[in-house]
Formats: structure tokens, sequence, C-alpha cells
């Protein structure tokens, strides 16, 4: 009021909007009257009024610095803050005072909120509250009874030995080391024609949890895992990219021999180099008659409940190597020229499975995609989605055929993103 008083209306407005943006720092009111005797009364109050002011901004200035310390603020501002950082940073945030390691670290509603706001609202409820609380589903429903195992065991028992690795779907699932990836693809075929029922639902205990990250890493022992929060855990597995190296992954050879005498169940994949992809490395896909390489496989371990959105980061390429081979075929059969066809197939151990075929990945595909990018740029191709019931291994297969070496695919890498 005495500002008011002394400056006007308008003036008064000009103080305090400086005040504020000012970060409440003191100044000087500078007279805005006209004709004010020095030694007046009017000067005196002046004077007074700009003491008694800027004396008012220090005070709040002081009352601020002191409130807004890092020891006094409170803790829903700092759990904010944090959901503007990485994993890392909060980590290494963490290692700055003994304040924010006890506020943090093993504050099982921080990390609750770190994923409600990475994720969303609906992973949220599923990863915290449900695939919990949900009960195991029935060996009955998954078709996983003893009977139902030994019923597919036997079923694969009846190929010869070489088709285990002569057919592209044996091979792939590795039956020759194991019946573990047929049992799984006989159960989803079995659940998609005769359903035994409607309910199944994602489920997972917290021993299957933890199990799932002791398979995953080395770094980690049963004994110091259980000192984590497993909010924090959850947050950490729904972040991470789950990826696979198109470097780290097997070769599929359908060449074998009786009893598997010259078997090539796994060979090393194609590897160039090359500057634009993850890792400097990727794998080139293609097939011929004389060096016949009919794709690629690999397996995901230990995958939690959820919906997986399948994406591989490709490049494509037509080999001038092998035109004049492409030509000689072509010369045989017209129809070669438009004739390359791609298949993905991947199946989860406790859940559905995901297939994108030639319907797809066909010539027109790859053409209009070689239009766009070109064979220097690499870009990402969704397959499909994956649904895990129960804790599970997630096998893939990619392969590429009838391109008689000229069209060519690389592969970087194999990403399984969770969507809700």
């Amino acid at each position: 009021r005495q500002i008011t008083a002394l400056y006007g209306r308008k003036r008064y407005k000009t103080v305090v909007y400086v005040a504020i943006y000012g970060r409440l720092r003191p100044f000087t009111i500078v007279s805005g009257r006209r004709n004010v005797r020095p030694g007046s009364e009017a000067q005196e109050n002046m004077t007074q009024t700009r003491i008694n002011f800027n004396a008012f901004l220090t005070n709040i200035g002081m009352i601020l610095s002191k409130t807004m310390s890092l020891d006094t603020m409170p803790h829903n501002i700092l759990y904010h803050l944090c959901e503007y950082l990485s994993f890392m940073d909060i980590l290494n945030t963490l290692k700055t005072c003994k304040r924010l390691y006890m506020l943090i670290e093993t504050d099982n509603y921080f990390w609750s909120r770190m994923i409600k706001s990475q994720v969303g609202p609906k992973l949220y409820q599923r990863y915290v509250y449900e695939i919990f609380q949900n009960p195991k589903n029935s060996d009955y429903s998954l078709y996983r009874t003893e009977k139902d195992k030994e019923q597919f065991a036997k079923r694969l028992q009846n190929h010869e030995p070489k088709n285990v690795c002569g057919l592209w779907l044996l091979n792939m699932l590795n039956c020759k080391d194991n019946n573990d990836g047929y049992i799984a693809y006989r159960s989803i075929v079995h659940q998609k024609l005769r359903p035994r029922t409607n309910e199944i639902k994602m489920s997972l205990t917290i021993e299957e949890f933890i199990e799932s990250y002791l398979n995953r890493t080395k770094t980690l022992t049963k004994e110091n895992i259980y000192q984590i929060s497993l909010y924090k855990l959850i947050y950490y597995y729904l972040i991470e990219p789950k990826r696979l190296l198109g470097v780290d992954i097997f070769g599929i050879n359908l060449y074998c021999s009786k009893d598997h005498i010259r078997c090539a169940n796994s060979i090393i994949t194609t590897q160039e180099y090359d500057s634009k992809c993850l890792t400097g490395r990727c794998v080139r896909l293609y097939s011929n008659s004389a060096d016949y390489q009919a794709g690629i496989k690999g397996k995901f371990k230990s995958f939690l409940p959820g919906i997986y959105e399948i994406i591989c980061c490709i490049k494509l390429d037509k080999n001038d190597k092998y035109l004049s081979y492409y030509n000689q075929e072509c010369i045989k059969d017209d129809r070669i020229k438009n004739s390359v066809e791609c298949y993905f197939y991947a199946l989860a151990d406790h859940g559905l499975d995901c297939e994108c075929g030639h319907e797809k990945l066909n010539y027109d595909w790859f053409e209009s995609n070689y239009m766009l990018h070109g064979n220097s740029n690499w870009f990402n191709e969704t397959m499909g989605k994956i649904q895990v019931f129960e804790l599970s291994d997630v096998y893939f297969g990619f392969d590429i055929k009838r391109d008689y070496c000229y069209r060519n695919i690389l592969l970087d890498y194999i990403e399984l993103n969770i969507v809700e």
C-alpha cells in the first residue's frame, strides 16, 4: 500500500514483477514521482519504504535458501526430479550422499513410482500386482501334463535323426539337443486347435522372478539379490534392452547325414563389418545351391510374462557378386525375378507364437524397402507380437530363400519390446 501511494498502481506492478522474476533479489526502488522536494515528509516515507521492502525480499530469499537445501527438500520433489533421470543417472545420484542412498536404494515406493512414470499405468498394474497375484496356470490347460509331454516326445522320436537337422523348424528348435522346444511348439499347436480353457493368465512367483535374474546374469548371487528392492529389479527388467546381436546367433544349415555323422546343426554365421550397425559387425543372410545357409536361429532366456513386440534391425542389399549367377537362373525361369521369400517364426515355452511369412516378407516388400532405404541405411522391421504366460525361453528363427544370392538381408540385432 505504501508503494502504491508513493509510485502509483502502474509502478507498483512493475516493482512486484521484477521482484518475482528477479528471483527475489534485493533491489533499489527508483522514485517515479516528480516534484518531491528533498528533505520533505514524502521523501522520508519513500526512503523508509525502500528499506523495508529490501529487507522483506532479503528475508524471503534466506527462508527459501534454507527450505530448498537437499537435506530439507521434501521426498516428493526428489522423487519427481528422479523421474527425468536415466537408470544409470539414478545410480550415480545414490553415490552423492547417505540421505539419497537411504531414501532411494531400498524404497519400494520410489521404485514403484518410477515404474509407473516410465511404462504407464497399465504395465505398472501388470508387473507390480497382477502377475504376482494371479494363480499359476494348470499343466492341463497348457498341455504340459506328463502324458502330453510323453506324447509329444514320442512324436519327435518318429523322425529320422537326420531329419531333426534337415527340417527347418526342428533345427530351429534345437531338437537334436533336447525336446524342450518341440514340446513347446506342440503345446501351442494344441492350444490353438483344441483349447482346454479360456482363462490362461500371466502369472509369476517371487522365486521364479529371482531365478530369472540369476539365469540372465553372472554378477548377482542368491544371497545378495534378496537385498535389492523387488520393485527396483522389476524396473530394471522393464527398461533394459532385450536384444540379441546377429553375431551371437547361430546359423542354420539343413545339410545332415544319417546319425548326424556330418551334422552342421549350428554353424558360424557369415559376418561382415559395418560401421553403422550397433557393434560394427552384422550377419548376411542368403541362400544358394552351392553354399546353402538357410537362415539363423537363437533363444532369449528367462522372459517374464507379458506381450512382446519383435523387431529386427535389418538392411537390404543386392549383391553384385552373384549377379551373373542370378541372371543365368532368370534365363532358365523368368519367374525367379520376383521370387524372393523370407520367413520369421518365434515361440515361447509357456505362451503363444508369432509368425511372419512370405505373405508380407516377399519381393514387393524387399523392393519397396530397398527403394526407400537403399543398401546403406538400417531400419527396424516389426515381425509381430508374442505372448508369454509364465517364465519362458523364447525361440526364434529367420530365413530367406529363392533369392539366388542376389537379394540379401543383413541383420544387426533382434529385439523384444514390452507392449501393453
